[in-house]
């Protein structure tokens, strides 16, 4: 318009009244396009100090986390490893993962479906998802499953630290939630042991004398992964005095004696460690008693197994009607087995139950359940139903001894950290419940054939909270009551509209409007807005020098 009205000037004097407001007008555009330069400039240092600092989820942190919450950063794992927080130093060093070998990872995106699906999640609850398996470390239980088994619409990504361990295995931390992640389900060991007496000594069944010298075998192999912390005990009857008489086998440790028990402990058991083998001397006391039996039972177990038991060895000290019988003789009438008078006692068929190992294991006959009921709504069966605000909900817990053999002091122990999540209890019955929701009730003993219960009674939350999910656990705070024993309770709860839309929101897939779209687009919009005011300042100076300089 400028250019016009100067071209126009020679021919038309009178337009100098125009340009002056013309001059004018470029100097108002010029203010308010100085004003919003200023504010967009403003906007787009907020956006890219957003981009460079991005706000951490406030709600990522469930109970299934091997960390509360996750890290941020490689350096914060290594410390939290160092420190050994909530035992992460513990479970990591169980699949020879040290602090350095995290130090010396690498950050990566990690989708669900790599691998060919073959990647395995480890957390802290059960969830009863594809593939979950249970495994012990230091004594605690805790859970893999596969990875994808969490995805609700297609795969997922992850932010993870890729490292390898000390033995060359290829792991992955997960920055949301710490969990361990493994490349196909990393091999549990399977450990057996077994008890019988030394080549040239009394054998078992036999009968001996005041003063005589036994010497027992426990032959122990590892046929599955490498075991943690191998610990074999061999308690020792009261009534015997004993010295250690010597060691076989491989990488046998020194022993530790105890009292009247021995003890050695492997710091690793690898792999196809079969055959092992120890030898222990002992002496029966002088003054013991003529008919008594002397029986001896050894135990191995590791960070990733619950203690197993061997067979059981006897022998009788001699009376006057019953002299000793001479080493390397056989008993006269071998011991029947408990279970099956048809057996001897040391048949590999002489168990309590078709799942034992070995006579010894009558834990493994017990058959573990759940049921619940909703009191208030009157629903007997209340898994898969939905209950509603103020709902009391009881939880049965069964264990049925399916076997022959009694248990002895067998403990009930439930994680509820699911429930809680929507709900209060309202009734342990007789239990007791940690920080971590565990809830636990006195041992018990359970006779063959029998079954035994406890109880636990809930009251749903009103007004239910609306807590958003998880990021790091998509079962955490999903409206439902998740809680597996055996098998799985699933009580469902009232959808609201501020879960639906965040369900909606987070189950569909968005326009990608991250913010490095955002920056992108904050940047353009400066340039623009600064070429703008740049050409009206322009503009509004031509204007006055054309005035100034009396061109017209």
């Amino acid at each position: 318009m400028l250019k016009k009205l100067l071209s126009l000037l020679p021919y038309n004097p009178n337009i100098t009244s125009q340009i002056s407001f013309y001059s004018k007008r470029m100097r108002q555009e010029s203010s308010i396009r100085r004003i919003s330069f200023i504010f967009i400039i403003l906007a787009f240092f907020v956006q890219f100090f957003a981009f460079i600092s991005p706000p951490q989820p406030t709600i990522a942190a469930s109970p299934n986390d091997l960390i509360n919450g996750g890290f941020s950063s490689i350096s914060q794992a290594v410390n939290l490893c160092n420190n050994n927080i909530e035992n992460y130093g513990t479970i990591l060093a169980n699949y020879n993962i040290t602090c350095q070998d995290i130090a010396s990872g690498s950050t990566i995106t990690l989708n669900s479906d790599s691998y060919n699906k073959q990647l395995f999640s480890m957390g802290r609850l059960p969830y009863n998802l594809t593939g979950e398996t249970p495994v012990i470390v230091a004594g605690t239980i805790y859970y893999f499953r596969y990875l994808w088994a969490w995805d609700t619409a297609g795969s997922s990504n992850y932010q993870a630290i890729k490292l390898t361990a000390s033995n060359g295995t290829t792991y992955f931390l997960l920055y949301t939630c710490g969990n361990l992640v493994s490349i196909g389900l990393p091999q549990a060991p399977n450990l057996t042991i077994s008890k019988t007496t030394s080549p040239g000594f009394p054998v078992n069944g036999s009968i001996v004398s005041p003063n005589e010298t036994l010497s027992y075998r426990l032959i122990f192999s590892n046929t599955g992964g490498e075991a943690k912390n191998v610990v074999i005990s061999d308690p020792l009857p009261n009534n015997t005095t004993y010295t250690w008489f010597g060691t076989g086998g491989a990488n046998v440790v020194p022993n530790n004696f105890q009292t009247n028990q021995a003890q050695w402990v492997y710091n690793t058991l690898p792999a196809g460690a079969t055959n092992y083998y120890i030898d222990l001397r002992v002496k029966i006391n002088p003054n013991v008693t003529p008919g008594t039996q002397i029986c001896n039972i050894a135990t191995i177990s590791s960070n990733e197994t619950t203690p197993l038991n061997s067979n059981q060895v006897c022998m009788t000290v001699a009376t006057p009607s019953q002299p000793p019988t001479t080493p390397y003789s056989p008993p006269p009438t071998p011991p029947t087995c408990k279970y099956n008078a048809s057996l001897t006692a040391s048949s590999p068929n002489c168990k309590p139950c078709q799942a034992s190992i070995n006579s010894q294991d009558s834990i493994a006959c017990i058959k573990v359940y759940k049921t619940a009921a909703n009191i208030t709504q009157n629903i007997a069966n209340a898994n898969g139903t939905t209950a509603q605000p103020n709902n009391e909900i009881i939880y049965t817990l069964y264990a049925d001894n399916t076997g022959l053999a009694p248990i002895k002091n067998y403990v009930f122990s439930d994680n509820l950290s699911d429930v809680l999540d929507y709900s209060t209890i309202v009734n342990k019955y007789g239990g007791t419940i940690n920080s971590s929701n565990q809830i636990t009730w006195p041992a018990i003993n359970i006779a063959p054939n029998s079954t035994a219960t406890e109880k636990v009674a809930v009251k749903v939350m009103s007004p239910i909270p609306q807590t958003p999910t998880s990021s790091s656990d998509p079962g955490y705070y999903n409206l439902e009551m998740t809680n597996v024993y055996g098998n799985t309770i699933i009580i469902h709860l009232p959808a609201t509209i501020i879960k639906t839309i965040e369900t909606t929101t987070t189950s569909t897939t968005l326009v990608n409007t991250g913010p490095g779209n955002d920056i992108f687009i904050a940047a353009l919009i400066v340039t623009v807005i600064g070429y703008f005011f740049a050409r009206s300042r322009l503009l509004a100076k031509e204007s006055d020098l054309a005035l100034q300089n009396n061109i017209i």
